[in-house]
């Protein structure tokens, strides 16, 4: 009887380790496959974000061999193709009124936008375009003291001495020193302010490094953002592009001046130099801009030399995106890539 019991106790370790077994084998199935699962998924995942990065470099592409033909007298073309392919109120415009604004030897990248159709598909691949004139645009690392100020103060209406001191901020954090403005801040005012981030004395590196500099707020950076760049060839504004905010930074050119600037542009009228301007605007506004002088002409402009393309690519029904900012410059043999940088 004894022996009996012993063959049953092992009998039942036997079935036990078994049913062990299986559920351990089974454990070891469901792991594999939710691995194969994850992989197959991280595969996936790898190659839509591949063919959406090539779509937003085939946009750049796109963008840059539009602007090209542009440079090679194909400008009028090129436009009158965007526009009778456009979807209804997807930025269509008078043609009488793209033709009436075209100086053939004035500027053919003038409204950029224009040249290119904003968003275009191959299969399920997509991509989605949005260009701008790099002079309708502050740098923070390039315009004087002056600009700057007017720029806040005068564009975004900030209190004068609140500008001021932004300015002053900025202009110590991008020069050299340790040695403040006054009303300005370096590395002791911060550490004394608690700020965790201190002045680099180097120009800065991307727009949101601005929201360190002392006085700047977020809600301020939000609202000077659209107006912003760090492309280093900006150092003139061009008056035939530019919204309000950035003309008004221009010396002598008051809110009335910015006003009446756009709106000659929406008339039709660009000029190609300083003269034509002045003829053309209010004895009052012109007397403003003139008593400036040399200060004007130093920082305006008149033609579009370097554009942006801000081109994000995607596939239909892939969470994966990608972003692609290049900026072009104009030579005689069409648009020549200066930068590039994948967000």
């Amino acid at each position: 009887m004894a022996g009996h019991g012993r063959v049953g106790d092992r009998r039942g370790f036997i079935l036990i380790a078994a049913l062990w077994l299986l559920v351990a084998l089974g454990g070891v199935g469901v792991h594999g496959a939710l691995r194969m699962q994850t992989e197959r998924l991280a595969t996936a995942n790898a190659l839509d974000e591949a063919r959406a990065r090539e779509a937003a470099v085939a946009g750049t592409e796109y963008a840059r061999s539009r602007l090209t033909a542009a440079v090679l007298d194909l400008e009028e073309e090129i436009r009158a193709q965007v526009q009778a392919a456009a979807p209804a109120g997807q930025g269509r415009r008078d043609r009488r009124s793209v033709v009436r604004t075209r100086d053939p030897g004035l500027d053919p990248w003038r409204e950029p936008g224009g040249l290119v159709l904003p968003e275009m598909e191959f299969g399920d691949a997509r991509f989605r375009l949005e260009l701008r004139d790099v002079g309708a645009a502050i740098n923070p690392n390039t315009f004087g003291e002056e600009a700057i100020r007017a720029f806040f103060s005068e564009g975004l209406e900030l209190d004068y001495a609140l500008a001021d001191r932004i300015t002053q901020a900025i202009l110590d954090w991008r020069d050299e020193d340790d040695l403040p403005r006054i009303g300005g801040a370096e590395r002791e005012d911060y550490l004394r302010a608690g700020r965790a981030v201190l002045p680099t004395n180097r120009e800065f590196g991307t727009v949101d490094e601005l929201r360190h500099v002392m006085g700047m707020t977020p809600e301020i950076l939000e609202a000077a953002r659209p107006y912003l760049t760090l492309i280093p060839q900006v150092t003139r504004i061009n008056v035939n592009s530019a919204p309000a905010p950035v003309l008004r930074a221009l010396p002598g050119v008051s809110a009335a001046g910015a006003e009446e600037i756009i709106r000659l542009r929406e008339s039709g009228f660009l000029p190609s130099r300083t003269a034509d301007l002045l003829a053309a605007l209010p004895a009052s506004v012109a007397a403003s801009i003139e008593a400036e002088g040399e200060a004007f002409n130093r920082q305006v402009g008149f033609v579009t030399l370097a554009v942006e393309i801000r081109a994000e690519g995607w596939v239909d029904g892939g969470p994966a995106t990608s972003v692609v900012r290049t900026v072009v410059t104009r030579t005689n043999q069409g648009a020549r890539v200066i930068w590039r940088e994948f967000e």
